[in-house]
């Protein structure tokens, strides 16, 4: 027979192993992370503007990339479906350097068609250009990782910062170390 106080002892023993763990740390799915970060790019740009301005030079080609960048997406209601919807046409407004903009707009037909066949329906019904500068920076942009060739003191100093047994991931991570350098230059 057990004691009253035994009683209460048992009771008090057992809520407190079924309660949960005490952990504050808990891992969380990578995918639901990044897709916060994405929606917080694609509500501020929207699908089919995130895309055109992460895919530019490879939608219009490399001369009209760099003397041109596009701004953003303006929205106009041109009818209405037959459920009272409204359908709308989007057009793209484009800033292109005054020494690039007659042939841009030679060309403009042609660069419709390219960005409506990336998307593989009629995504952008017309280019508005506007003509202004284009800033050094975003002409120059984008990284040359063509020479990936390290020196040897660059090898070296990536190598001494790093303690890694597995000899891929130290290449990949040496590789890394390097493109972050010359991005630095």
């Amino acid at each position: 027979m057990l004691s009253q106080f035994g009683g209460i002892h048992l009771y008090i023993s057992m809520k407190y192993t079924k309660s949960e763990s005490k952990r504050t740390f808990v891992p969380k799915k990578l995918g639901d992370t990044l897709s916060r970060i994405n929606k917080n790019y694609s509500s501020k740009f929207g699908k089919i503007e995130f895309l055109i301005l992460s895919k530019w030079s490879q939608i219009v080609g490399s001369f009209f990339a760099d003397h041109s960048e596009p701004d953003k997406i303006t929205r106009i209601t041109e009818e209405f479906n037959e459920f009272d919807e409204p359908i709308y046409k989007n057009f793209l407004h484009v800033r292109v350097s005054p020494a690039a903009a007659v042939e841009f707009q030679h060309y403009k037909d042609t660069i419709l068609e390219k960005i409506n066949s990336f998307f593989g329906y009629k995504a952008i019904s017309d280019l508005r250009l506007q003509q202004n500068f284009i800033s050094e920076k975003k002409k120059n942009g984008d990284i040359n990782l063509s020479n990936k060739d390290l020196s040897e003191e660059e090898k070296a100093s990536i190598k001494s910062k790093i303690d890694i047994k597995d000899k891929e991931l130290e290449k990949s991570i040496v590789n890394l170390g390097a493109s972050i350098n010359r991005e630095d230059k």
